[in-house]
Formats: C-alpha cells, sequence, structure tokens
C-alpha cells in the first residue's frame, strides 16, 4: 500500500513535470510562429483585371507592386516585410464579395485596396466594417453610393486619396467658364461617379449664373466601346467644351473617336481616372492632341520625373504610368507609413493611424490626414493639357503634358458632402439647360 501511494505520487510528479515541459515546448515552437507571422504586412489587392474596368486595374495592380518592391529593398520599421497578393474581382460586385470574404477568412490581409468604379468599391463600403479591414482606394470619392437609394454606409474603414467627384464637377464648371466656353457638352457613364460629376457641374452652372448651356447630356452604358452615335450626337449639338468623366470599358478611345468624326470641341476635359499622358498614349497622338484632363500630379514636377524613370525602369521603355497609378504608388507608402506609426498590425488601431497619417512623393496632394470617415478633404485638383512636340519623360510619343491649372477642392468631410447635395437632380437626358441671356 505504500508501494502504491509512493509510485502514483512519483507518477503523478512525472505526469506533472513532462506535462509542464510540453506546455513550454509548444509555446517555443508556437510563439516564434506567431511572432514572425505578426511582422508580415499582407496587402490585398482586389483589382478588376477584366470586366468594364480591365482597362485600368491592371495599372493599379502595376503601381501597388512597384511600391511594394521598394519598400520591401528598403526595409520597414517594426516589420519583416510587406506581402503583396492580388486577386481579379472581374468588376462584378457578387465576386468581389465572394473572394473577399475568402481571402478574409484564408489569407487573412491587414489592408486591402484597388477597387476601380463605384459599382465595385461599393462592396468594401459595405464589407471593410463588418471585416474590420483597412481599405483604400487610389481613386476618388463618389458620394451618391452613400445616398438613397441602394446607400452604403459611411464608415471610417474605406480611405479615398481624391477629392469628390462632385467637386470634379465644380471645377469642370469652373475652368469652361474661365476658357470663355458658351456650350458645354456631358458624357459620363450611367452610373454613381457619372451622376456625381454631373451634379457638381450643375452646382456650378447655377451658382455662377448660368454661365453657359449645357448641352448635350449623355449617359453611357459601361461596357460599351462604339461611341459613333454619342459622338454624331455632340457633332451636331457643336459645343465649344465637353466633360467627359469615365464612361466605361472604351473612355480612353472616346476622344479618338470623336477626333476621327470631326466633332471634337475646342476644350475637351477628361475626368479624373484619364489622370496622365498614359491615358494620352492610349487614346492616341490624333485624339489626345490639346485635349485636357483633371489630374492628381504635376508632370514638370521632379517627383514624376523621378517616378516615370522608376517605371520604365520596371516595366519598360515604352511603359508610361497610366491611370491613378501614382495614387496607389504613394497610397503603398502612405499605408506602410500607418503601420510604422501603429507599430502593430491590429486593424482597429491601424484604421485609427491612417486617418491621422499624411504622405506624400508624387502626387499633387499628400494622401491624408483623412476626415473622420476617410476622405482626403481639401486635396488638389491639376488640370493637365496633351500639347504638340515630344517631351523628355517620353520622346517617342509626339505629345508632352503640361499642368495649366491647379485648384484647391473645398475642406469638407463626407458627411457634409453628402449633406450639401441632399435633394439635388443631376444633369438629365433631354432636358434643356440654357445659358442665362
Amino acid at each position: 500500500m505504500a508501494y502504491w501511494k509512493t509510485s502514483r505520487k512519483l507518477l503523478g510528479e512525472k505526469f506533472y513535470v513532462v506535462l509542464v515541459g510540453l506546455l513550454i515546448m509548444g509555446l517555443l515552437v508556437f510563439v516564434p510562429s506567431l511572432k514572425a507571422d505578426d511582422k508580415v504586412i499582407r496587402l490585398l489587392g482586389t483589382v478588376s483585371q477584366s470586366g468594364a474596368a480591365g482597362n485600368i486595374g491592371p495599372a493599379y495592380d502595376r503601381a501597388m507592386q512597384l511600391a511594394v518592391k521598394e519598400i520591401n529593398a528598403a526595409g520597414i520599421k517594426g516589420f519583416d516585410k510587406l506581402e503583396y497578393k492580388v486577386i481579379d474581382v472581374e468588376t462584378k460586385p457578387s465576386v468581389f464579395a465572394r473572394k473577399l470574404k475568402r481571402e478574409v477568412q484564408t489569407w487573412k490581409p491587414d489592408v486591402a485596396a484597388g477597387a476601380a468604379l463605384e459599382t465595385t468599391i461599393r462592396v468594401p463600403c459595405k464589407d471593410a466594417p463588418k471585416y474590420k479591414l483597412p481599405y483604400f482606394v487610389g481613386g476618388h470619392l463618389s458620394v451618391t453610393k452613400y445616398m438613397p437609394p441602394g446607400n452604403v454606409p459611411v464608415s471610417k474603414w474605406v480611405a479615398y486619396y481624391g477629392y469628390a467627384s462632385f467637386f470634379a464637377g465644380q471645377i469642370a464648371g469652373k475652368f469652361f467658364h474661365e476658357m470663355g466656353a458658351k456650350k458645354v457638352a456631358f458624357v459620363g457613364g450611367d452610373y454613381d461617379w457619372g451622376y456625381s460629376n454631373s451634379l457638381g457641374l450643375k452646382d456650378y452652372w447655377e451658382k455662377n449664373g448660368r454661365p453657359f448651356e449645357i448641352a448635350p447630356v449623355i449617359y453611357t452604358p459601361l461596357d460599351k466601346t462604339d461611341y459613333s452615335t454619342e459622338v454624331q450626337i455632340v457633332k451636331d449639338a457643336q459645343p465649344d467644351a465637353l466633360f467627359c468623366p469615365y464612361s466605361g470599358a472604351g473612355w480612353f478611345s472616346f476622344a479618338k473617336q470623336a477626333a476621327a468624326a470631326e466633332a471634337k470641341p475646342k476644350y475637351l476635359l477628361y475626368g479624373t481616372t484619364y489622370s496622365n499622358m498614359g491615358g494620352a498614349k492610349i487614346t492616341g497622338l490624333e485624339g489626345a492632341r490639346n485635349i485636357y484632363t483633371l489630374a492628381d500630379h504635376d508632370p514638370g514636377s521632379q517627383a514624376w520625373k523621378d517616378f516615370v524613370a522608376r517605371w520604365k525602369a520596371e516595366y519598360g521603355k515604352k511603359a508610361y504610368p497610366e491611370a491613378y497609378t501614382n495614387n496607389y504608388y504613394q497610397a503603398v507608402y502612405w499605408a506602410v507609413k500607418a503601420f510604422e506609426a501603429a507599430g502593430t498590425k491590429d486593424h482597429e488601431t491601424v484604421m485609427d493611424t491612417m486617418l491621422k497619417t499624411s504622405f506624400k512623393n508624387v502626387c499633387i496632394s499628400p494622401m491624408g490626414p483623412l476626415c473622420p470617415y476617410g476622405s482626403n478633404k481639401g486635396a488638389k485638383a491639376g488640370i493637365v493639357k496633351f500639347e504638340s512636340g515630344a517631351g523628355e519623360l517620353d520622346p517617342s510619343f509626339g505629345l508632352h503634358p503640361v499642368l495649366v491649372k491647379t485648384f484647391t477642392t473645398p475642406d469638407m468631410d463626407i458627411k457634409q458632402v453628402i449633406a450639401q447635395i441632399g435633394g439635388m437632380e443631376r444633369l438629365m437626358q433631354g432636358k434643356k439647360y440654357e445659358m442665362a441671356k
């Protein structure tokens, strides 16, 4: 009996020692893997590589890849590396939502970016708050998606580089007014982006004494590539100015088709997505000659020249940055700076830090600090013209970009913009908007 008690005591002690040993071994194995994993920042690129935005999405991917490569080469304070993965969301909200859910559950990104159109940007607006996933858009903010019908929630979880598209419309109106235009045509995509740009143009027109006529007003399906009907309508109307925010798959060719039909007006202003000479090269020499675009960079700055040089070194001598590439490139650097400042991968902390973080390298405005709902309020807007003659940045192309005007947008957050445009009617097809007599 004494032997049994002694043996049981010894067995108990051995079991305790073994148990403690196993726990220690488990911690030694488990803790380093957690620690190492915690030092890798995972960036998910949710890019439209196909579908209606397949003409702009791949450039976003290239921009983020270049930034990731440079950042990892330089090193990240407090972290081992930035890991990048891209998925094709196909410009389909249902596909985007499904793939994002899968990646959140399996790959577990710390930050995501890359949605192109308002139809797909709706997905992170709805789902990022649910997943508590920091998300950024290198493009500009369309506020109409936050409004009825089908409004998405306003939250801190989606950050934007660019100013509201409502302001883009206002800037277009101001630009045409300053240029002395008497008749302005509007051709935009038949979705939130086109509507909010038209709201801004109409708002400027109403508040500044109807300084020009607005006609015709045309909204196009996003899958459209042949604009012969729209071009003929514009030609018949004979406007001296035309505002063309993003209109879909064939958008870059609109100016080319208009030039071929001798329907290109004196002042053709592309919306923000056209962005830079990469867009002009897609449009082609004659189509892009003497057109204007809302832009987020100064093509004469040393920062832009250096960026173009790095782009060509990475993607070839004939390559040139395209739509929003500088925005996404800068935004990746901004996001990493926020992670460094936060000192953690805790998503709530990182998102709060992002709102307070400011970073600028190649864009005309810094990314941040942001309003409590993610808008880069007070961002600057540039207007670039493509003039005849090759420039030093791309001697192979017979046009060069010139910054002709810079505007500062109102210092307003998303909710303030929504309040301002609430109840306003967008420009409507077939309706007359006459110049004041």
